[in-house]
């Protein structure tokens, strides 16, 4: 055989060999470390949900694919002010209705996501799980730490719940409700934040604090809580 097409053959195969070793693992670890850096503890939490880490990137992609399609926009004043306040009181009824808090915490979530132009998913329990997907492109700090929340109860439980464990809830969608209120829209190129540099606004503003003189406090990792914490699933 001519030593040319020899030649030519091996270069060949060596071609056609290295880009089968780029699509089989180069370009899917470069994927895996893209979705980590981007999720954080969210991607450990998709590969559990889905039991499967294809399908978790799958899903996580395709986040990131309807959220570039999304478009968002800030809060007003208006709105924010309005926002605040309501956190106020559902931080202040927690002592006399905890369950009732953790309700009306989980509709503000909502409707401030609404108001910042993500999809309207409406209440159900279905619903507000595809509204944590819709929300983790661009606060996947706050949203895996309502996912540890409700590790422990799971929203069809809130009514039979520990005060304490409801605790634990209410201080994870003050972290997401603070997330989206200081936050709104990500910015194109920031890295992902981690839960505690969502810590928000919402800790500093008068009437926001938690009641003054109860044992009903909540607190989180890093002490008591004066900023944000972990929230719903």
């Amino acid at each position: 055989m001519d030593t040319g097409i020899v030649v030519a053959a091996v270069v060949v195969l060596i071609g056609v060999g290295t880009a089968y070793l780029l699509w089989a693992f180069v370009l899917p670890a470069r994927r895996t470390a893209r979705l980590r850096e981007r999720f954080g503890e969210e991607y450990d939490h998709a590969v559990q949900e889905h039991g499967d880490t294809a399908a978790a990137e799958h899903d996580l992609a395709a986040r990131l694919r309807e959220r570039s399609s999304t478009d968002l926009r800030e809060l007003t004043d208006g709105q924010r002010e309005r926002h605040t306040r309501a956190w106020a009181e559902i931080q202040q009824g927690f002592v006399d209705d905890p369950a009732g808090a953790v309700r009306s915490a989980r509709r503000l979530s909502g409707t401030i996501a609404a108001d910042l132009g993500y999809p309207d998913r409406g209440e159900s329990d279905g619903a507000f799980e595809r509204r944590t997907k819709d929300l983790s492109v661009d606060h996947p700090g706050a949203v895996a730490g309502l996912h540890r929340a409700h590790a422990a109860v799971r929203p069809a439980d809130v009514e039979r719940a520990r005060t304490e464990e409801l605790r634990g809830l209410l201080v994870a969608y003050r972290a997401l409700v603070s997330a989206l209120l200081e936050g709104g829209p990500a910015r194109e190129g920031n890295t992902p934040v981690c839960a505690a540099a969502e810590r928000p606004a919402i800790e500093h503003t008068a009437g926001a604090e938690w009641p003054a003189g109860t044992a009903e406090q909540p607190t989180d990792e890093e002490g008591p809580a004066s900023g944000a914490g972990p929230a719903e699933r």
